[in-house]
């Protein structure tokens, strides 16, 4: 096999991660069609050297229970290392990345509660030697989340063949997390694919426990698992995000309608003179004008109030990234995801 066609495998099986991130190897090769020892030994090499992993993030379940927002900072030029590396070691701060315009970073941060996250910005982000200003933006609504993100390499069929059905049962109340939920996140957090039969040594219990126990925080919306990869092996992107201010009576329409697009990353409603967020992986710097154009001839009322082109990512879902986007060491955020109160 070839370069070319082992990088394309590799892709797939990206691809594979991002609809099922912890199908079986069987599974993976019932839809790739190669064999389950090939896929599992290319997966180890991509996540050894950080150009493929499994992420563990919040859920969806933070922006009805808990309190998520975007955060941009402005700091000292003289001191933005400094501040970038202290923003770097918080482990409330999910995804971080230096922008162009005003603000010279741009936050994902997540906290239980609203009291938390003021409570976050007041004692231990806003004071960082350097920082200038800071401005929050509250989740209210989200239309599209990262963990929806794929590269798309599979087709249809092969995408089939991985989803998970989504059961539909009476509504139950979701326990709070005890001390072996934590010890699954922390051991999630440093690998979202680690195997059961592993999860089970490690905490102490049996397979069957940990497999229920995680499934159940994944389908209460307290966790998820998002299955990302480095540009070095899905190829260079310009994550651009796009404050919009929309029509209040159309918010929801035109949510809807971005968050279809193929290269929306994420799109959340939000507070603030811009009450739509949107982050798009486009292909070049090119393409930032053309959407603008496309979006304005598509919706009339709607303004674009800012617009942030990502310089470089130090931090995608916990995991922080060295130059070339690759994951490196994990900044673990779990009482994060303990302590929000899902009933």
């Amino acid at each position: 096999m070839n370069t070319q066609v082992g990088s394309e495998l590799d892709i797939a099986i990206v691809d594979a991660l991002q609809v099922n991130p912890r199908a079986d190897w069987a599974d993976l090769a019932q839809a790739i069609r190669h064999t389950p020892k090939t896929l599992a030994r290319r997966w180890r090499i991509m996540s050894e050297d950080g150009s493929a992993w499994v992420a563990l993030v919040p859920g969806p379940a933070f922006i009805r229970y808990g309190c998520a927002a975007f955060v941009t900072v402005t700091c000292h030029s003289q001191l933005k290392r400094k501040v970038a590396a202290a923003l770097i070691a918080e482990p409330a701060i999910v995804s971080m990345s230096s922008t162009s315009g005003e603000a010279d970073f741009l936050l994902d941060v997540f906290a239980p509660t609203l009291d938390r996250l003021t409570r976050l910005l007041d004692e231990r982000i806003d004071p960082i030697e350097g920082i200038v200003s800071t401005t929050v933006m509250i989740a209210l609504a989200t239309f599209r989340e990262g963990s929806r993100w794929r590269v798309q390499a599979l087709d249809l069929h092969q995408s089939a063949l991985l989803s998970k059905p989504h059961p539909v049962n009476p509504r139950r109340v979701v326990p709070p997390l005890d001390a072996l939920d934590h010890q699954l996140l922390e051991c999630l957090a440093h690998d979202g694919r680690r195997p059961w039969t592993d999860l089970a040594e490690r905490c102490g219990t049996t397979g069957p426990t940990v497999r229920r126990r995680v499934e159940r925080m994944i389908g209460s919306g307290r966790i998820a698992l998002r299955c990302e990869g480095a540009e070095v092996l899905t190829g260079p992107v310009v994550p651009t995000t796009f404050m919009i201010a929309a029509p209040p009576n159309q918010l929801n329409t035109i949510g809807e309608s971005l968050a279809g697009l193929p290269r929306c990353r994420v799109a959340e409603a939000i507070t603030g003179k811009s009450n739509i967020l949107m982050t798009m992986w486009l292909r070049s710097t090119t393409d930032i004008a053309a959407f603008a154009a496309a979006l304005a001839r598509e919706f009339p009322g709607v303004v674009i109030t800012d617009t942030l082109v990502t310089l470089r990512t130090y931090k995608r879902g916990g995991r922080i990234l060295d130059i070339n986007g690759r994951a490196s060491e994990v900044v673990a955020s779990t009482s994060i995801f303990a302590d929000i109160d899902v009933p």
